[in-house]
């Protein structure tokens, strides 16, 4: 198949009139130029498939997800995720990390999409989120302690299948009783886990978000940084940090604060002090010169998944620059999720993963709000999923 358009590149920000050719579900080549007879247009203005590097497909993005997912059969896990895998991929999003969940729905809808009996996103799932005794998402996720109970754990998980780990630097706000930012796993835990996957070839994430948590994980050799920091930066973090990725996810308190009258009241009362520091850190860490990363915690309270363009919105809000926020969908998430030359990009050799957007995303952010078309390994998909309403979760 080859399609013409304008085409974006994000490793340049260069904006290109031609023609791209995808052969067995890859980019083949790119010529600029006109149309020929039998090219397949594509309108506006042409990006690779976006990467949401933070989603939790098992969760709905209500006022209750977590509450909801433990009413749920294990049926209606599946299908509801498998759901929300579509509508992501309606929505422009044609990869995603799946950062936690139970029953292992997230590793075996990544094996679904990947042989083609689903139409989805493509998925680089975690499988459970490794937390201690009690501590954050322990609701779903495994419970182990201690540097052998979490190498045994960690070990667990690969062989199940996970292709990323993921564990609980500090503790969150979705968790009742828990404090946020507080320490969780040490030093010691996680760089035990973080062998094993590196042994085994697979990246691992962090949800830390107190800087001491966070200055443990990367110690420890975690990958990438989830949320990040709820304190000031100290010169020591983001020297560390600046060696790593951080994945904000600026979206998830910015979906609690929405909420008010509706949430809990114990969970607004822990992300109300937090969220504005939340930002400030984020554009810190960006001024330091640290990789950023675009990814939603799609599924935690209002922040449905397929949102990422809110997202996108708020990381040029704290600063970055229109090309900074496309390479943070593209090629800085491939970067992160280790599938750098495979997606987010437009070279040769990559899935030919494509998305039509109304408008410029570096002259309006909004387009990110308007995909026209999306292609996905070459394939167009037609027609576009009519429920997807990426309004739907306005900015607080």
């Amino acid at each position: 198949m080859i399609y013409h358009g304008t085409f974006l590149f994000p490793e340049s920000g260069e904006r290109l009139s031609g023609r791209l050719g995808t052969e067995h579900g890859r980019i083949g080549w790119f010529e600029a130029g006109d149309a020929r007879d039998g090219d397949v247009s594509l309108p506006g203005t042409v990006t690779p498939g976006l990467i949401d590097a933070h989603v939790h497909l098992t969760l709905d993005g209500g006022i209750d997800p977590v509450g909801t997912l433990l009413r749920q059969s294990l049926t209606e896990r599946v299908l509801s995720a498998a759901q929300r895998l579509q509508r992501n991929l309606y929505a422009g999003i044609t990869t995603v990390r799946d950062l936690g969940g139970p029953n292992n729905i997230a590793v075996d809808l990544a094996k679904a999409v990947e042989a083609g009996t689903l139409t989805g996103s493509r998925v680089v799932a975690c499988g459970h989120n490794l937390t201690m005794t009690g501590g954050h998402g322990h609701a779903f996720g495994r419970e182990a302690d201690g540097v052998d109970g979490v190498r045994r754990a960690a070990r667990d998980e690969l062989k199940a299948g996970a292709a990323v780990l993921k564990f609980m630097a500090t503790g969150g706000v979705l968790t009742p009783g828990v404090r946020a930012g507080a320490e969780a796993y040490t030093l010691e835990e996680m760089r035990a886990g973080a062998e094993e996957a590196h042994k085994a070839g697979k990246r691992t994430a962090a949800h830390a978000q107190g800087l001491q948590g966070i200055k443990n994980a990367l110690r420890a050799g975690i990958d990438t940084i989830e949320h990040g920091a709820f304190d000031e930066w100290d010169e020591e973090g983001l020297e560390l940090l600046l060696t790593r990725h951080l994945v904000p996810t600026l979206a998830a308190p910015n979906g609690i604060l929405g909420g008010r009258g509706q949430l809990a009241a114990w969970i607004l009362d822990k992300t109300e002090p937090i969220a504005e520091r939340h930002q400030e850190t984020t554009a810190e860490a960006y001024r330091a010169g640290a990789l950023i990363v675009a990814g939603t915690d799609a599924g935690t309270p209002l922040n449905p998944h397929g949102s990422l363009s809110r997202e996108l919105s708020l990381l040029r809000s704290v600063g970055l620059t229109p090309l900074g926020v496309l390479q943070a969908a593209t090629v800085t998430a491939a970067d992160a999720l280790d599938l750098t030359g495979l997606a987010g990009t437009l070279t040769s050799g990559a899935h030919a993963d494509l998305v039509a957007w109304d408008g410029n995303p570096l002259e309006d952010i909004t387009a990110y709000e308007r995909p026209q078309v999306v292609v996905k390994g070459g394939v167009r998909l037609e027609p576009a999923d009519p429920s997807y309403t990426p309004t739907a979760a306005p900015l607080a």
